[in-house]
């Protein structure tokens, strides 16, 4: 009895606020715009929903009893404990305690929710939570746009036009449903004899990439094209690697270069065709200011989680120096933003992250050659590109940092204890 209402209500409940959590500010009426004044009137919601989240998993725990996996784990994860622990003190040297309280709040349940899903749930029972919540968002979107087209597109800003569905912003409509994208594509190739479920995948698939093309994102486009590229790859990798000699990955080692030195010397021109340059609508010349800003006043440690963006004066200054039309609240690119947050100490940590994220999700690759194994890869390529136009590392909301802690937990313990 206990067992089926752990599965029936608690464990579906437990994951509908977790999804809902990592993307509440970033979603219609979700508190995004600056949150320097009334902070705690609006995170109060979030906040206890993280507590309620975290007492349904605690109880999930109890009953599964692997809270001694839980903490071991974290062993092999000690990178992570020093990243979480170093923004968590953080808040000592911060402008804003208020406001940095509270990013770290989210940092900390997060991390600690993130981490033991991957330790409790296998790759395939994570992947369908996914499908769930990138379906509920597309039909929720598809209907915002059609039925309320004042709120589900923008009307009245620069981006008059562009889509944007259930998400405040068009590029944040165009990133999460190039992911959306890759998400059923896979479902596609799964090995599923079900024909509902497979024009099911079809059907959504398409929509989410009319989703990201009617967005008129360059970054959801670019990143959209990235990881259908990567993930036919790999889908072909899984089918044919028993024929590929070391000649063939010499080959395609080969054209891949090329490509790269292609596109590298013809990047105006593609950027383009997408209406952008390589400005990317003055985002370069802003991290730079950023940058010096970062280098003038907190090179080491960082500002804060808070800083600079609760600053209003400095904010000013960044938009008159930026030539914006507007005041920006972001970095529009994570690494930048972790360089103001936490300084060089938190990119070491956080370039320390990706790369042992790459390396396990390669390794979990290589040891089960499955379609499923590639897809972890596939989340570490989407992190980072994600992550180069837009601040997407516990910015605004949570969710590619839920979707990079969950990689570093399930693709290590994959290898070493499978399911």
């Amino acid at each position: 009895m206990v067992k089926k209402i752990l599965n029936t209500f608690v464990e579906p409940t437990a994951f509908i606020v977790l999804f809902f959590v990592v993307v509440n500010r970033i979603i219609i009426g979700g508190g995004w715009i600056n949150i320097a004044d009334s902070t705690i009137e609006k995170v109060s919601l979030e906040c206890i929903l993280w507590i309620l989240d975290a007492a349904l998993f605690i109880w999930i725990a109890s009953k599964k009893e692997n809270s001694s996996e839980y903490f071991h784990s974290w062993k092999n994860n000690w990178i992570l404990f020093v990243f979480v622990l170093f923004g968590a003190a953080s808040i000592f040297w911060s402008e804003f305690f208020v406001v940095s309280f509270y990013k770290i709040y989210v940092l900390i349940s997060c991390t600690s929710i993130a981490a033991y899903v991957a330790i409790t749930y296998p790759l395939d029972v994570f992947f369908r939570k996914l499908t769930w919540f990138f379906g509920i968002a597309l039909i929720l979107s598809f209907a915002l746009v059609f039925l309320f087209p004042s709120v589900g597109i923008h009307l009245t800003d620069e981006n008059a036009g562009a889509w944007r569905g259930i998400f405040f912003q068009k590029n944040t409509l165009g990133i999460m449903m190039a992911l959306s994208s890759i998400v059923f594509l896979y479902n596609l190739f799964s090995k599923t004899k079900n024909k509902l479920a497979l024009l099911g995948s079809i059907f959504l698939y398409v929509i989410s990439a009319v989703f990201v093309f009617l967005s008129r994102s360059a970054s959801g486009i670019a990143i959209f094209l990235v990881l259908n590229f990567c993930s036919i790859l790999a889908i072909a990798w899984v089918k044919w690697k028993e024929r590929l000699s070391l000649k063939y990955y010499l080959a395609i080692g080969f054209v891949f270069t090329s490509a790269g030195i292609l596109v590298l010397s013809k990047l105006d021109y593609l950027l383009g065709l997408l209406h952008r340059n390589s400005s990317l609508t003055g985002r370069v010349p802003l991290w730079s200011i950023l940058i010096k800003i970062g280098q003038s006043n907190h090179p080491i440690i960082g500002g804060g989680f808070s800083y600079p963006w609760m600053n209003g004066k400095l904010r000013l200054a960044i938009q008159a120096m930026s030539g914006w039309g507007f005041a920006p609240v972001t970095a529009h690119d994570g690494f930048v933003d972790i360089y103001l947050h936490l300084g060089l100490v938190g990119i070491i940590l956080l370039s320390a992250l990706l790369l042992t994220g790459f390396y396990r999700s390669i390794r979990f690759l290589l040891a089960e050659q499955t379609l499923q194994s590639t897809f972890p890869l596939i989340l570490m390529i989407f992190i980072i590109f994600a992550n180069i136009s837009e601040s997407l590392f516990l910015e605004l909301d949570s969710f590619v940092w839920l979707l990079l802690v969950f990689v570093l937990f399930a693709s290590h313990r994959k290898i070493l204890d499978p399911v």
